[in-house]
């Protein structure tokens, strides 16, 4: 069963409004960089404020890493990857993510807090497809499988491909049982986190208008035709609701346990990504000051904290860590 519910911001029989200066939310940036790195790209953080995400040494070689809350860094390889990122992290300290064998095959882990990993590909339909190590999906069918995130209750949520090229979001429970995230009328979907509480299972993205796969946001990676890229949340039993900010292409990327929504969307006049913050029915943009992009990855903890990415004027990628301390924080 697939009941879908529609959620365009603004709708203003929903109460929902954009912030205004007179209204806005205060944010205060600080910027983080794993130390000798090329780049820096935060996926999640737990209520602790730890952070996880992907770095690169200065000679592009991938690393996962853990930003512990004294700001000291640990970066860590899956045993024989030659590529590993790092994508969610929940309170217990289990941290998920992506590793990519010798052979060029895709995998999701689990990592435990002493540090022990355990391999995990997600049942058919999907299958662990090759990519390069550059975090570049290959051209269908060989796409990457990658787990996104992992709640405080142990599931986890990802998306991965069929042999066809079809993009599925996935969950996996922490009792074993796994599902297939989709729609009828969805051409790809992924799945990037799974609530805490409350009754959402899983959100992320779905496109339409796509052959293969919609890169987020709102492009086609094969540039077959018109790609949309729309924001979802799935309940159990397989309805969902579509959450779409300014009615343009839009990614969920969290959600927290007072209901706070993260993500990004395109600015088509600008060219350019925002981050965003759905908080009591009033969007924000957040974005890091004097910045020419933003990451795809805005995301938010149970304690408010966000964490992304951002490009700097000579094209750099840079994490950040950004606080509310303005009136509706």
């Amino acid at each position: 069963m697939n009941t879908r519910r529609m959620l365009a911001i603004p709708v203003m029989a929903l109460g929902l409004s954009f912030a205004t200066q007179s209204f806005a939310q205060t944010f205060t940036y600080t910027q983080i960089d794993v130390p000798n790195s090329s780049l820096t790209r935060p996926f999640g953080s737990n209520s602790l404020g730890q952070i996880v995400g992907l770095s690169r040494d200065g000679d592009g070689t991938p690393h996962g890493f853990l930003r512990y809350t004294d700001g000291t860094y640990l970066k860590f390889e899956y045993p024989g990857a030659i590529f590993t990122n790092a994508t969610s992290i929940n309170d217990q300290g289990q941290i998920v993510g992506r590793w990519i064998d010798s052979r060029g095959y895709n995998h999701t882990y689990l990592r435990s807090p002493s540090g022990d990993f355990s391999n995990f590909d997600p049942p058919a339909p999907c299958f662990p497809g090759l990519a390069d190590n550059r975090s570049i999906p290959a051209r269908a069918p060989n796409k990457p499988t990658i787990a996104h995130g992992i709640n405080n209750r142990g599931d986890r949520v990802g998306r991965c491909f069929a042999h066809d090229g079809h993009e599925y979001g996935w969950i996996l429970y922490n009792d074993g049982t796994f599902q297939i995230l989709t729609g009828t009328s969805f051409d790809s979907s992924d799945a990037w986190f799974a609530p805490n509480s409350g009754q959402y299972i899983a959100g992320g993205d779905y496109s339409v208008g796509a052959g293969q796969f919609c890169a987020s946001p709102g492009e086609s990676i094969h540039n077959n035709g018109a790609c949309f890229l729309h924001g979802v949340l799935w309940t159990r039993n397989g309805d969902f609701t579509t959450l779409d900010v300014h009615n343009s292409p839009t990614a969920l990327r969290g959600m927290n346990s007072s209901g706070d929504i993260s993500g990004v969307y395109i600015d088509a006049a600008l060219a350019r990504n925002h981050g965003f913050l759905l908080r009591n029915g009033v969007v924000t943009d957040i974005d890091f000051p004097n910045s020419i992009d933003s990451g795809d990855n805005t995301f938010i903890n149970d304690n408010g904290l966000i964490t992304g990415s951002f490009f700097d004027v000579a094209g750099v990628e840079h994490g950040f860590i950004a606080t509310c301390s303005g009136k509706g924080c």
